[in-house]
């Protein structure tokens, strides 16, 4: 056995745009070395999270700098300054809520790492699904974890913690349950869970007992009797989250946390990962005016979580109306993560979600020195800030949404977070991801693609490509049932007005015969026989088709070389779809979606802004060109494979969103928002947390 006790060299970002980059990661690392963010106060930013675009009035950069080397880290422990706050009983020095993360999704020694620095710094620590390490259970801050896999739970684990937490749902993976590879469950890992070595442990999507809100607060009054502790209720951040803060708060439970999209995870599938739920910003300020209009938000908790990285973050969130924040990821890269996206391999070369079976291990003592460090660090700071804004409390500056100012945004996001907009602009932030269109382990094994860790959402964290990338799904939480792909049935079959039914709305195109062979023998819709029907046409956006065209193309390579100055492909699908219903006739056209598309995601966003087929044609021409000169039967089988995952990832989205027909999705922009104002407008959906 080996014991790690260095940092590694980091690669976030190496890979392409992401969150936590090697500067954040390096800032982290300062603080958990020195006990003193550095820098601590960046200022405000032109792209990335609002929380980046925000700024904070009273401070300045270079004030913030100038007063924290004048006092040093002592001195500014001498501030009489309470940036805690009464947890379950508990006097907490600093407002952070280390994760939930479970012994498994981690290796054993990161969880009592996490658990120790806790009770030494004053935090608090969830110990997340799947039963309760015996070390771990030595600690007193510890939230015990009642989620939907009940995966070790009994009485004596329930009582152990000073809170219990109830899982609904989680930012990076909203809709869906938890997810543990059977490489993990070895050991004394599968002897907690309950579970024979090497399952896969995959959590239904919904509880089982919980399908409304009052089934929820059944379960809250349940827990806090049984067990005699109080109970919070953790939900990933989407836009009915409001409603669930309301139930959580009438129930008489101690708080909520909110876990915004680009939250960390030891396993999620991409697709989910990259498109459903909310960030953390556009939530908390709807979740605090919602108790507030209903007279609950005064003695409960809020909780922010999600792409939180430093206490300017923290501070950011307060000012929106959080009382604290959880930080999983951060509390990770001071114990050493680099951010290599391996976390469900079991492969970490930082021994924090590596395998039992592996020879590394963290180096305990190591990593709580750090981790409480980097915590003494996230509390100067907040003592810092408070102290320049002439507070003695940071409680005290809850909500107080007139020292804020945002900077490039637009009006209808400044409306959404209660704000004074001091820079017009744009959130949406396109360029090149980087992506690889069709992951290998797509078309040579028919897998879907998992991946740890968080930081991504397209369009704010890393470049968007087009305006469909701002759109985020809506996800199924307690208000309605999500419906589970792994257990239940979900029909993605589409209809057409002549009466042709195709197995999914994924239009292929006809560029190689073992790829037409595919999809025939799929069920699945070929470009050039739609095009080849009766009545039918292709139009680029902004072109009207011929009058008593019944099957319609709407193809963004016709543009020609009037190129982008024409309306977005997906903005024209609105106004034929809305022009069509408007004239009586919707149900009488077939609307068709053809372009640069490359995923399931552009196939539900689509469908949902109106359409009925859409044709994905980059992933399908990469992957030809990838597989040319292959023999036939072997591109045959590799385009099954892309076909069949696409209509999975499909049923995985719609699953997370509690639907269980194509018929619920088609034309329901309700399931859409928009993380910019003006796509929102020009695709007519509504902004993040309307």
């Amino acid at each position: 056995m080996r014991l790690l006790n260095k940092y590694l060299p980091p690669v976030g970002g190496a890979a392409g745009p992401e969150f936590w980059e090697r500067w954040r990661i390096e800032r982290i690392r300062h603080a958990a070395l020195h006990g003193l963010e550095e820098p601590l106060y960046t200022g405000v930013s032109r792209r990335g999270r609002l929380l980046d675009r925000l700024e904070v009035l009273g401070i300045k950069p270079e004030e913030v700098k100038a007063l924290a080397e004048k006092l040093g880290p002592e001195g500014i422990d001498r501030l009489d300054v309470d940036v805690g706050l009464d947890f379950a009983g508990v006097k907490l020095r600093v407002p952070v809520y280390l994760g939930d993360m479970s012994f498994g999704a981690l290796s054993g020694n990161p969880n009592i790492a996490l658990a120790r620095a806790a009770d030494a710094a004053g935090a608090v620590v969830g110990v997340g699904e799947g039963g309760l390490h015996p070390e771990v259970a030595k600690s007193r801050n510890i939230v015990i974890q009642w989620a939907s896999g009940r995966f070790g739970v009994d009485r004596d684990m329930l009582r152990r913690g000073i809170a219990v937490n109830i899982k609904i749902g989680q930012g990076a993976k909203p809709g869906i349950g938890g997810h543990l590879p059977s490489r993990k469950v070895v050991g004394e890992i599968a002897k907690l869970r309950r579970l024979p070595p090497g399952t896969e442990a995959l959590s239904p999507a919904p509880h089982h007992d919980i399908y409304s809100i009052e089934d929820l607060a059944q379960r809250v009054r349940m827990l806090r009797e049984f067990t005699g502790k109080p109970v919070l209720v953790k939900t990933a951040a989407t836009n009915q989250v409001g409603f669930v803060a309301l139930g959580t708060a009438r129930a008489d439970a101690m708080g909520i946390i909110v876990d915004g999209a680009g939250a960390g995870t030891g396993a999620t599938p991409k697709i989910v990962r990259d498109h459903i739920g909310i960030p953390i910003d556009y939530a908390v300020p709807v979740v605090h005016d919602l108790l507030v209009d209903n007279g609950l938000r005064d003695g409960f908790i809020v909780i922010g979580g999600g792409m939180v990285s430093a206490a300017e973050d923290i501070l950011k969130l307060v000012l929106l109306g959080a009382d604290m924040a959880m930080m999983g990821t951060a509390a990770l890269i001071a114990m050493g993560c680099i951010m290599c996206h391996l976390c469900n391999t079991g492969k970490c070369p930082t021994a924090l979600t590596n395998s039992l079976d592996s020879p590394l291990r963290l180096d305990i003592d190591w990593a709580v020195a750090r981790t409480v460090n980097w915590l003494r660090a996230v509390e100067r700071g907040l003592k810092l800030f408070t102290y320049l804004l002439g507070e003695d409390s940071l409680h005290k500056l809850r909500g107080r949404r007139e020292l804020l100012r945002l900077h490039n945004a637009d009006p209808e996001v400044a409306s959404v977070l209660g704000v004074e907009l001091a820079e017009p602009g744009s959130v949406a932030w396109y360029g090149d991801p980087r992506e690889e269109p069709v992951p290998r382990e797509v078309y040579a094994e028919a897998k879907t693609p998992v991946l740890g860790m968080g930081g991504y959402v397209p369009g704010y964290t890393a470049p968007a490509e087009r305006p469909i990338d701002l759109l985020r799904i809506e996800a199924a939480q307690v208000t309605r049932p999500p419906v589970d792909p792994y257990r239940e049935e979900i029909d993605i079959s589409v209809r057409l007005p002549d009466g042709t039914v195709y197995e999914a709305p994924i239009g292929v195109p006809c560029i190689d015969p073992a790829l037409r062979e595919a999809a025939e023998a799929l069920g699945y819709p070929l470009d050039c026989e739609l095009l080849e029907r009766p009545y039918a046409a292709a139009v680029p956006p902004g072109s009207e088709p011929p009058p008593g065209t019944t099957v319609v193309i709407v193809d963004e390579e016709l543009r020609g070389r009037l190129g982008r100055s024409k309306p977005w492909l997906e903005e024209w699908i609105v106004r034929l779809d809305d022009g069509y219903w408007r004239d009586g006739i919707r149900d009488t056209v077939a609307l068709v979606a053809a372009g640069d598309l490359r995923h399931a995601a552009d196939v539900y966003k689509l469908v949902a802004l109106g359409a009925d087929i859409v044709v994905v044609r980059r992933s399908l021409r990469w992957l030809s060109r990838k597989l040319a000169g292959e023999p036939y039967e072997r591109r045959r089988e590799a385009y099954e494979n892309t076909l069949i995952e696409l209509g999975w990832e499909l049923r995985l989205l719609m699953g997370a969103g509690g639907l269980t027909s194509y018929q619920s999705l088609q034309g329901n922009r309700w399931l859409l928002r928009s993380l910019d104002g003006e796509v929102a407008r020009r695709l007519d959906v509504a902004v993040a947390g309307r």
